[in-house]
């Protein structure tokens, strides 16, 4: 008996397992419909809200107001500038594994969307493997109808793993190039160092003020999936459903918080932190001016939150705008109370190059040179390199002063 026989045999000795073929009470748990097309059938749940629903702190309408160059300019993507909500999806998708690769599937796909004075959540949802083709075919379908995608880590994982079902199930791969707004990135720039962790659970908590209740957390929902499959009972499925539905409206109100944020002068905002998030923002796109009023503000923040700001960019930015009233005063702080190289070699060009004074140019540099001889040997020739420099100058001037004398 070979290989082949041995196992056929084992498979008719084991006992069947009678495992239901499809849900029997689904429309009345999910309240949604079953769809069939050339590839087979799947399910779909459709939830419509108005403009005007509050989900959290704001109505999900605010989203189309949303500011498009300050969300473009945070998430540090020049083309979604020509982002337009109306024609745009939210995202979000629940997985059979939170790993990857090319043995996990989304099971539920949800798209969100504006439709005149409603946002509707469409859920496509395969109730077994078998008819993920069938919900593929009417997803790639209903995408190519929108130009632009939002969603949370969705450029890492959401979006690559649907592009490669497509391949897998044999159908045309999304050629289009869609404009795409990861929220994730641009909450990491704002509240990295201000909330405990920057997952979408801990942003509805302390920014969104969205409060979930008994939530299913995210990390349980492929075993809740499995063992629908397995028992076919569609009970297990709402708290699914409910979760992703919360996921899509969380990511409306995202896109709209932040929006707001990068509408607000800087005197508005609260939060020392928020304000050295978006000064660094506005440094990285050279917009020295707006990038110092908010690292003012998080300056006057910072003595009643305990908080530290980054003086040293802070100099730097005066010393672009030559603003060297405001620039000095931060350098001779950071020289003489936190041993800082860079303060002292800033104070020695001041010196030397705007007021001329070079005697006190040197006697900073000499300083700066004793103090990167024990703390940063790297810097020594370049404190070296200026003093002589400065010598030549300061000969040179006495040579003058001698012969005009």
């Amino acid at each position: 008996m070979d290989l082949k026989d041995k196992l056929r045999r084992f498979a008719a000795e084991q006992p069947k397992q009678n495992r239901p073929s499809r849900a029997s009470n689904l429309d009345a748990i999910l309240h949604g419909r079953e769809i069939t097309n050339a590839f087979g059938s799947y399910y779909l749940v459709e939830r419509v809200f108005p403009a005007d629903y509050f989900h959290g702190c704001l109505t999900l309408g605010h989203a189309l107001t949303a500011d498009i160059h300050g969300l473009a300019l945070i998430a540090n993507d020049s083309a979604l500038t020509n982002i337009n909500f109306e024609r745009t999806l939210f995202f979000d998708t629940e997985t059979t594994g939170l790993a990857g690769g090319a043995g996990t599937c989304a099971f539920l796909i949800g798209v969100g969307f504006f439709q005149g004075e409603q946002f509707i959540v469409r859920q496509y949802l395969m109730r077994d493997y078998h008819e993920e083709q069938a919900m593929l075919y009417d997803l790639h379908k209903f995408l190519s109808q929108y130009d632009a995608v939002v969603s949370f880590n969705g450029k890492c994982f959401d979006w690559p793993l649907l592009r490669d079902r497509f391949v897998l199930t044999r159908f045309t791969p999304l050629n289009r190039t869609f404009l795409h707004l990861d929220l994730l990135y641009p909450a990491r720039r704002l509240w990295r160092s201000e909330l405990p962790d920057c997952s979408l659970h801990s942003i509805e908590t302390h920014i969104l003020q969205v409060s979930r209740g008994a939530d299913l957390p995210g990390n349980e929902v492929p075993q809740r999936y499995f063992d629908f499959v397995r028992t076919k009972q569609g009970d297990l499925l709402v708290v699914i459903l409910d979760h992703n539905r919360n996921d899509i409206l969380s990511l409306v109100i995202l896109t709209s918080v932040i929006g707001l944020l990068m509408q607000q002068p800087a005197r508005n905002l609260n939060s020392a932190s928020t304000c050295c998030a978006l000064a660094k923002v506005y440094v990285q796109n050279k917009t020295w001016e707006k990038a110092i009023s908010y690292y003012q503000r998080a300056a006057e923040l910072a003595e009643h939150d305990g908080e530290t700001i980054d003086l040293s960019q802070m100099a730097r930015i005066y010393r672009r705008l030559a603003q060297w009233e405001n620039a000095v005063p931060i350098w001779q702080y950071l020289a003489e109370n936190c041993a800082d190289i860079q303060a002292y070699e800033e104070l020695a060009k001041y010196y030397e190059h705007i007021c001329k004074d070079y005697q006190l140019a040197k006697q900073t540099a000499q300083r700066g040179l004793a103090l990167a001889l024990t703390k940063d040997r790297t810097r020594v020739s370049a404190f070296e390199y200026r003093l002589e420099r400065l010598e030549r100058k300061l000969t040179k001037a006495k040579q003058l002063e001698l012969l005009t004398s």
